[in-house]
Parts: structure tokens; C-alpha cells; sequence
């Protein structure tokens, strides 16, 4: 009698683990999907996003003394003074395939307010030239991750915000962020809309889709061969 039960105890046991495997290989598909989903959805919002840029390069620049900010992307000549003396650098910054400082300098506007202008990227040795012209960009502010707190080694930050700035300078917060504009050597400035084109997000979607098939592909499969029983 030891012996049916035997093996009937190592059919369902069998079955158990074949069950696991399955739900575990759906819950890879889902997850599969819901990266494509998410990078899809990322491709839309840069897409607006580029929209956005180009209708604000159509409007025409203006001077900006102070009050409420222009709208996001907007070109404007900035009227005051440059703040050198509160100069800042990002650190580990790429161009061109080179890692370098990105020059963050301060403006002070005729109504006293500060705005933070990108004016571009060196090499961490170069000497930084004296700020020349006041065209700039008004640009969101950088986005940023850190698993730990990264305070500021003189004027070297890992990261900016406002809050992080005005911490370090004293004082209110800065009230725009902003992206030099016209070739001044020796500068690397980038231009366009932030971040990743709208193409590679769509491009990771489709990577993550395609794996999703494959799994569900792989899944049909190992369900017909599996012989599960419920």
C-alpha cells in the first residue's frame, strides 16, 4: 500500500513545483510588460515635452529684470549683475565623452532675486572664463537620485536644488534655473529639450515587449510539456 501513495505524493509534489515555476515565469511577463508600459509612457511625456520646447522657442525673447518667472524654455536677456563670487561646479559631468565640471553661475536680477544659470561644460582643470552676455534658457531644474546625503566640498556639489543652494550661499532660494545661451569657448552648452529622445524610450518599450512575448511564448510551452493536473 506504501508504494501508490509514495508515488502519488511525488506527482503532487511534482505538480507543486511545476506550478511555481509557472507563476513564476508569469510574474516575470507582467513585469516585462509593465516596463514597456512605463517606458512607453515616458516616450509620450517627452514628446510633450519637445512640443513644449518648440513652442517656446517660437515666442519672442524678452528682457527679464524680475517679478514672476517666464514660462519654462523661454528665451530671455537677463538684466542685472553676474555673482562670480558664488560661482559653483557639478562634478562628474560628461561631454563628449569626457568627465568634467558643469559652471553654475549666479544672477541677480534688478529686483534683487537670484537665478542660477548652467553656463556650460569644462574640463576640471580649465581655467573658467568671466561671464560674457546674458542670454539664457530657462530650464527645469536637474533631476536627481542619491542613496546618501552628498554635501558640497567647497564650492564642488554632487548635485544642485534650490534649497541645497540657498543652504550653501545663505540666503532666499534661487528662483529659476537657467542654461546659457551663444558659443563662448572654451564651454560645451547643450541645447534642445532635457533628457533621453522620445526614440530610445520607445526603444527600451519595445525591448521589454519583446521579452514579454518571448515569455508568454516560452510559458504556453512549458505548460503543454509540464503535465500539470489540477
Amino acid at each position: 500500500m506504501s508504494a501508490p501513495f509514495s508515488s502519488n505524493r511525488s506527482i503532487t509534489q511534482g505538480n507543486h513545483r511545476r506550478r511555481l515555476a509557472l507563476l513564476g515565469l508569469a510574474a516575470l511577463v507582467l513585469l516585462t510588460v509593465a516596463l514597456g508600459a512605463w517606458q512607453f509612457s515616458r516616450a509620450l511625456g517627452k514628446r510633450a515635452l519637445a512640443a513644449a520646447y518648440a513652442q517656446a522657442l517660437a515666442q519672442p525673447p524678452l528682457v527679464w529684470r524680475g517679478g514672476q518667472a517666464p514660462d519654462e524654455f523661454h528665451r530671455v536677456r537677463l538684466a542685472g549683475q553676474w555673482l562670480p563670487a558664488d560661482e559653483l561646479r557639478l562634478d562628474q559631468r560628461i561631454a563628449n565623452g569626457r568627465v568634467g565640471v558643469e559652471i553654475v553661475t549666479p544672477f541677480r536680477l534688478n529686483d534683487g532675486a537670484v537665478v542660477l544659470v548652467n553656463r556650460g561644460w569644462l574640463p576640471a582643470d580649465a581655467a573658467v572664463p568671466a561671464p560674457a552676455g546674458s542670454d539664457v534658457e530657462l530650464a527645469r531644474w536637474p533631476r536627481f537620485f542619491e542613496l546618501a546625503a552628498t554635501p558640497p566640498v567647497g564650492n564642488l556639489f554632487q548635485n544642485i536644488d534650490p534649497a541645497r543652494y540657498a543652504a550653501w550661499r545663505g540666503g532666499a532660494e534661487p528662483v529659476a534655473y537657467a542654461r546659457a545661451l551663444g558659443a563662448q569657448p572654451p564651454f560645451v552648452r547643450e541645447s534642445g529639450p532635457p533628457g533621453l529622445p522620445p526614440e530610445r524610450h520607445l526603444a527600451y518599450a519595445a525591448t521589454w515587449w519583446g521579452m514579454s512575448l518571448i515569455g508568454v511564448l516560452l510559458w504556453v510551452r512549458f505548460y503543454r510539456s509540464s503535465g500539470v493536473r489540477a
